[in-house]
Formats: structure tokens, C-alpha cells, sequence
């Protein structure tokens, strides 16, 4: 049993088939962060005041639930595992996905329910298959650094994923009647989430020490959780970091369209913030090995919050310098949830020490929970501020004010978030040599769990 002295190697093709499924959790939440709202008002002409309304109904709905999944995962035990069987919840959910974006067409007094009532049969689906699948990360390894390398590779996959979300609508409206482009794009998206969760579901075969091991009542994972410093700290600024990062996703199309008036320029804008993405990784990866994770998540956040900021300089004829910010912004990203996957499989140990279980679903579940209450209320506020600042669905063009209230409302708010989200996690207590103390203790104690994970031939 390796006490992290030295580095726990589980093999690359597990790596693999674990992390390809991301790039379906990732491809299906970028679509709907940055094109559901556009496609329910300025395509179906539901006000944005409504459009936000649902989007925190649905959310709400399916949060409270997430912690009760989490421990659900944590407690089950079927005989293929107790993580993987809830992976075919994403066949549902990629039914749910496809609806949402095919609304009969004509249909007005009812999309307001086909919206909330679509967008909450995928989330829920989604929350028993993500929660499942985020609990078998740390199972996989309990090395410190070996934990970097594995949410390196599965937030390399997301990227593409997060790739595919942003700029499939665009290809499709290039390619396809304008009637089709969004109901195609919701067929591929569901065909490949529910592919990725199959591969995963039979390539994947659970370890049997981590699935006969004890788990806690619900009401007492919540106790554990409630008491866990460090979760406590990493989930206050994940949760601004999904606030943050939702705020300026979901408002783009709309800054491209009417503060920079020409609507494709978000496609482009969006190839320069992925491109920053994928150059990133080897970055982000000594980085975080050579100065350890709560620095190299700092860094990256104030790295955002600086690119929002400076986008209130800009002017539409500053081209370079948006693109350039585009690029910086997605260089940033990319640290802070690389270094926020890898910290998020340390606190369980932290848990396991004070307990003697490990609740990797029951801490998945409620990071979920929260992450979505924070998404909820923060489109809840961006449909009415939207309204305030004068947008109008359907409107040709936008008055000059109106569209500096807009590039206002992407930039602001989102710098302040991100520096809030950097003031909390300065206070993440784990480090390097701390972990390495935890886990010899677990060691002694016969606690620790011994890792690694079997792909099947």
C-alpha cells in the first residue's frame, strides 16, 4: 500500500476510457450555457425575464435532490459496482437533452413548460450519472501529484467537449436551415453523452475493496461534510467560479451581436478562448506540481477576473486586443479546473481520516447541488438585468447605451466574482506535505484503500 512516497501509475487506457466520457458531461453543459438562452429568446421569443425564470426553476428542482444521490452512489451495491450502473442515466438524459432543443414549432403559450419541464428531466438524469461518475475519480488513485495528472487528461477531454457545445451551433447555422440547426446539434450532442457513458460503463471495471467499503447515512455525510474545513473552502469558491464563468458564458452571443454587431464573432471569439484552453495544459500541469494547487488556482483566477476587467476598456474597434483577451481568459480557465478537480479528490481523504468512510458521493452531490443553486440564482438575475439594460428579443439593433450596459453587465460582475472566489480559496489549508501526512496516517491505521482501476480487454 503506498503511503505517497511514491507516485501510483493506473495505466493509461483507464485513464482514457474515464476521462473520453467528459467530453460528453462537457459538450451538452457549454451548449446550454452559451446557446439555450439565446435559443429560447431570440429564436422562440420567450422573454429573457422568463428564460431566466426557468433556467432557476429547473436547477433548483434538480438540486435539492443532489446530495441525496451523492450518498445513494456511495451507498449501493450491485454486482457490476456501485458507481458505473448509474452510468446508464445518461440514456434518459440524452433524451431529455434532444427535446429541449426541438420545441414544436408555433408553440408559444406552452414553451415556457416544454422549457423547464425538458431542462429538469436532463438535469435530474444527469445528476444521478455525473455524480456517479465524479465519485469514481479519486477512486482511481490516491497519489497527490497522480491525482493532477488524471484531472489534466479528463479536463483535456472536457475541453473538447467544451469546443464541440460552443461551436456546433455555428457550424450548423452555416450548414442547415435555420429550423434545423439547433434540433441537429441536440441529436449529436445526446449521441455522443450517451456513447461516452456506454464506453465508459463496460470499459470500466470498479475495484472491489472500494465498493464493499462502509458508507454513512445521509443525514451524517451531510454532518461530515458540514465540518470539513477544507471541502468547505474548496466548494464557496467553486461555486463563484461556476457563477463567474456562467455570467460571461451565457451573455457572448448576445455582446457579439449587439455590442460588436456581428453576431459570428462569438464563434470566433470562442476559437481564441479555446485555443488558449488547449495551450494551457502543460502549463497549468508543472505549475500546479512545481507550486502546488492553491497558488496555481489564484493565479488563475485573478488571470480571469483580469480579462473581465479589461474588456471594459475595449471599444469594437479594439479587435486584437478582444482576441487576445478571448485567449487569455481561456488560458486562465483551464488552471482553475484542472487545480479544482485534482483538490476536490484530496479533501475526501481529509474526511476519511475523521471518520474512517469515504463519501466520494455524497461530496460530489453537494458540490453539484451547490454549483447548480449558484447557476440558478445567477440566471435568475441575468434575464431581468438583461431587460433592464435594454435588450429587446428580436430587436435588429440595440441603442448605443443599451449596448454599453451590456459589455457592463459581462464584465463586472464576473471580475468581482472571480476576485471573490480567489479571497476564499487563499484560505485552503491542504498541501503537498499535508496530504502526504494524511495519507500515512490512513496507512497506519489500515484505513487507506488501495487504488488503481482495470480496463476491460
Amino acid at each position: 500500500m503506498s503511503t505517497g512516497d511514491e507516485t501510483e501509475g493506473i495505466g493509461l487506457k483507464p485513464i482514457l476510457i474515464y476521462s473520453q466520457a467528459q467530453t460528453g458531461l462537457n459538450l451538452c453543459a457549454t451548449l446550454i450555457a452559451l446557446h439555450l438562452l439565446y435559443f429560447y429568446t431570440d429564436r422562440r421569443g420567450l422573454s429573457p425575464a422568463l428564460a431566466g425564470l426557468a433556467f432557476f426553476i429547473a436547477l433548483v428542482l434538480d438540486a435539492v435532490t443532489d446530495p441525496l444521490v451523492g450518498n445513494i452512489s456511495d451507498r449501493a451495491r450491485f454486482r457490476s459496482g456501485r458507481r458505473r450502473p448509474f452510468f446508464l442515466a445518461a440514456l434518459p438524459m440524452a433524451l431529455g437533452y434532444f427535446m429541449l432543443f426541438s420545441p414544436p414549432e408555433g408553440l408559444k403559450r406552452g414553451l415556457f413548460a416544454w422549457f423547464v419541464g425538458f431542462y429538469f428531466l436532463m438535469l435530474s438524469s444527469r445528476k444521478f450519472y455525473e455524480t456517479a461518475y465524479g465519485a469514481l475519480m479519486p477512486e482511481l488513485t490516491l497519489d497527490y501529484d497522480e491525482r493532477t495528472r488524471l484531472s489534466t487528461f479528463r479536463q483535456l477531454f472536457g475541453t473538447a467537449g467544451d469546443i464541440s457545445g460552443a461551436l456546433l451551433p455555428f457550424a450548423a447555422t452555416y450548414l442547415l436551415a435555420r429550423g434545423l440547426d439547433f434540433r441537429v446539434t441536440g441529436a449529436l450532442c445526446a449521441l455522443v453523452v450517451a456513447g461516452g457513458a456506454l464506453w465508459a460503463f463496460f470499459g470500466l471495471v470498479e475495484r472491489a475493496e472500494f465498493s464493499l467499503r462502509e458508507s454513512s447515512g445521509f443525514f451524517e455525510a451531510l454532518r461530515s461534510a458540514g465540518s470539513n474545513r477544507p471541502f468547505l473552502i474548496l466548494l464557496a469558491a467553486t461555486v463563484l467560479a461556476f457563477m463567474a464563468v456562467n455570467t460571461t458564458g451565457v451573455l457572448i452571443r448576445f455582446l457579439a451581436k449587439y455590442w460588436y454587431h456581428d453576431e459570428g464573432a462569438a464563434a470566433r471569439w470562442l476559437i481564441a478562448y479555446f485555443a488558449g484552453s488547449l495551450m494551457s495544459y502543460p502549463f497549468w500541469f508543472r505549475v500546479t506540481i512545481r507550486i502546488e494547487k492553491k497558488p496555481a488556482f489564484l493565479l488563475a483566477m485573478l488571470t480571469n477576473a483580469l480579462c473581465s476587467l479589461l474588456m471594459m476598456a475595449l471599444h469594437p474597434g479594439n479587435v486584437a486586443a478582444i482576441y487576445f483577451l478571448m485567449w487569455l481568459a481561456g488560458f486562465g480557465a483551464i488552471g482553475i479546473w484542472v487545480t479544482q478537480m485534482s483538490a476536490a479528490a484530496d479533501v475526501i481523504e481529509w474526511d476519511e481520516e475523521r471518520t474512517g468512510r469515504r463519501q466520494e458521493g455524497a461530496y460530489g452531490g453537494i458540490m453539484s447541488m451547490s454549483a447548480k443553486m449558484g447557476v440558478a440564482v445567477t440566471m435568475l438575475a441575468i434575464g431581468p438585468a438583461m431587460a433592464a439594460v435594454g435588450y429587446v428579443p428580436h430587436e435588429a439593433a440595440m441603442a448605443p447605451a443599451a449596448a454599453h450596459n451590456l459589455k457592463v453587465l459581462f464584465s463586472i460582475p464576473a471580475a468581482s466574482i472571480y476576485i471573490a472566489s480567489a479571497i476564499v480559496f487563499s484560505f485552503y489549508p491542504i498541501t503537498r506535505d499535508s496530504h502526504r501526512q494524511m495519507r500515512e496516517r490512513l496507512a497506519a491505521r489500515g484505513t487507506g484503500a488501495q487504488t488503481g482501476m482495470e480496463s476491460t480487454a
